[in-house]
């Protein structure tokens, strides 16, 4: 049994898969975007196209540049993320992508262009997004 370290491509690839095979993510609607992650330190790019998650790399500072926008959390609060998911079979209350962004002093969103337009898909795709990361609850522990 392989394990899973956070955050890494094979962490994020095995989310990638989950959703890639989740009805209810399928359900949502399509999410056509390319979403940059700053966890801590680590930096990584996942492309989506229509309702699947085609693409997860480690992306530098031009690659995120180039993303529709980019979620930056210290790595804790992704971890208490993960946590709560863990605990609850999803994000609830205050652990939800969508109520951090709004809870924070700045947002935990932005597009690294100043493109407001495309840093506006984060809210436009939000439910997709949550239930891709909400997969957590199907990853081994």
């Amino acid at each position: 049994m392989t394990v899973l370290t956070f955050p890494s491509v094979e962490w994020l690839q095995a989310l990638a898969d989950l959703a890639n095979e989740d009805e209810d993510f399928q359900k949502i609607g399509r999410l056509d975007a390319v979403v940059g992650l700053r966890i801590g330190e680590a930096s990584y790019r996942l492309t989506f196209e229509v309702l699947t998650c085609t693409d997860v790399r480690e992306a530098g500072d031009e690659e995120l540049g180039e993303a529709d926008f980019v979620i930056s959390m210290p790595s804790e609060l992704w971890q208490d993320m993960i946590d709560d998911i863990r605990a609850n079979g999803r994000a609830t209350g205050d652990h939800t992508l969508n109520s951090l962004d709004l809870s924070m002093e700045d947002p935990i969103h932005s597009n690294e262009q100043g493109d407001g337009y495309r840093a506006d898909k984060f809210f436009r795709y939000n439910p997709s997004l949550q239930r891709f990361f909400d997969n957590v609850a199907r990853l081994d522990a």
